[in-house]
């Protein structure tokens, strides 16, 4: 019975077959919907990694030269078959081939104990293949600013980050490098992505899309730009109202998300107030599309999002960063809880993300208390959202001023409630 019950190396058999499966249906399917007849489908890459995987177990019991063996012979047969199609005059990519080397590789690792790795670049494989006119799309979209861009990010994320110490020091022994700057790559990829999906799927989607997508870039800066825009086109004043509520929705997930990967403990105080302000707003944005206008067609004007991140804003974010950190520790030290609020509040008019890293980054370190820092960023937050009334009621048409005030009226009433709520009753 016991030997009935023993299925290894079968299902690793199973599970390498899977993976190139997987990949070979990803390749099947461009063929039947292109006509392009390549080398490879799915029978041919399920064998594929089933080679690999037969390779590696021989390994295992006789050494590494057999699978050796096998590969090169595999390589040698892909590279015969790329060359029989230039002879013949066909206009060939080397994508195919190039996946062909890799799925061999992925079914030995299943072997070799590294399934979950196995299965996770076996997936990401296939999406990079599925996306071939997306990402093809996006590059042709890009401007040379963009490419710089993305070209920065990933210099602020995979070169300046292992070189910065990760220790204490400086005034308070508040400021470390490594962190501080983790925090940046977080806000600033935030901010990244909302920009790549912009990219990709547009900004001819309408306000709502437009204004969640502008939320991950910045929030009030998509306030400034739907608020004169409402100036403008007055008639379109209610869907663009819905679109500025859409952006600064994001805000409040956005402001868990970094207190969550700071300090989890932190997030059971201020998630409820949060979360009950993230409902309001949305049910605010509900009303507003139940009264939209029957034509939206106007709406779906073209916004121009520049890109949010350059190494100099980069720079610019972590020095405001270290500041805030500095400015709050030093208030906490000199005036109390009452100096960590104040802090708090003329920072939250412009942005929640440095006081909400900053405070947590502090309560994290024991040097201010849990609750504190939950009332600093609760006061942040009840603030930007106040700021971003303020801009609508002094850049936007009279019905977008009306509606947003009604709505941010309620939202701000209820992050109240909520929130004295929670830290009276010590939830």
């Amino acid at each position: 019975m016991e030997s009935m019950l023993n299925i290894e190396p079968w299902w690793r058999f199973a599970a390498a077959l899977l993976i190139g499966a997987l990949i070979g249906l990803e390749r099947e399917f461009v063929q039947q919907r292109t006509e392009d007849q390549e080398f490879a489908g799915i029978r041919t890459f399920s064998l594929f990694a089933l080679l690999g995987a037969v390779g590696a177990y021989v390994a295992k019991e006789h050494g590494i030269w057999p699978f050796v063996v096998a590969y090169i012979m595999l390589a040698l047969l892909i590279w015969a078959s790329y060359l029989g199609e230039i002879y013949r005059g066909h206009e060939e990519g080397i994508t195919t081939e190039v996946v062909a080397l890799i799925v061999p590789l992925l079914g030995a690792m299943v072997i070799w104990d590294n399934f979950e790795l196995a299965a996770a670049l076996g997936v990401i494989t296939a999406l990079i293949l599925a996306l071939k006119p997306t990402l093809h799309n996006l590059a042709r979209r890009m401007s040379a600013v963009d490419l710089r861009a993305t070209l920065e990010f990933a210099l602020i994320t995979a070169v300046v980050l292992p070189l910065l110490p990760n220790r204490n020091f400086g005034p308070f022994d508040v400021i470390n490098p490594f962190q501080i700057w983790l925090l940046v790559i977080l806000v600033s990829g935030i901010g990244f992505l909302g920009y790549i999906l912009i990219k990709i799927l547009g900004t001819e989607q309408g306000v709502g899309l437009t204004g969640i997508l502008g939320g991950l870039v910045s929030s009030t800066a998509t306030t400034v730009s739907f608020a004169g825009r409402s100036k403008e086109n007055p008639g379109l004043s209610s869907i663009l109202a819905r679109g500025v509520l859409l952006a600064s929705c994001i805000m409040f997930p956005r402001v868990m998300i970094e207190v969550g990967v700071v300090y989890a403990p932190l997030l059971n105080i201020i998630s409820i107030p949060l979360v009950a302000m993230l409902i309001a707003s949305l049910g605010g944005v509900y009303l507003l599309w139940r009264v939209r206008q029957e034509d939206e067609q106007e709406s779906r004007e073209r916004m121009e999002v520049s890109n949010p991140l350059r190494f100099s804003t980069a720079l610019t974010f972590a020095l405001a960063f270290v500041i805030v950190l500095i400015v709050v520790r030093a208030a906490n030290e000199f005036f109390g809880y009452a100096g960590v609020y104040l802090a708090s509040a003329l920072t939250g008019v412009t942005d929640v993300d440095a006081i909400t890293l900053s405070v947590s980054d502090l309560a994290l370190s024991g040097q201010i208390e849990l609750k504190v820092a939950a009332v600093a960023i609760l006061l942040a937050t009840l603030v930007n959202t106040t700021a971003k009334v303020v801009i609508a009621w002094m850049l936007g048409s009279v019905e977008l001023r009306r509606t947003i005030v009604r709505i941010y009226g309620f939202v701000l009433l209820t992050g109240i409630v909520s929130g004295v709520i929670v830290l009276w009753t010590g939830f």
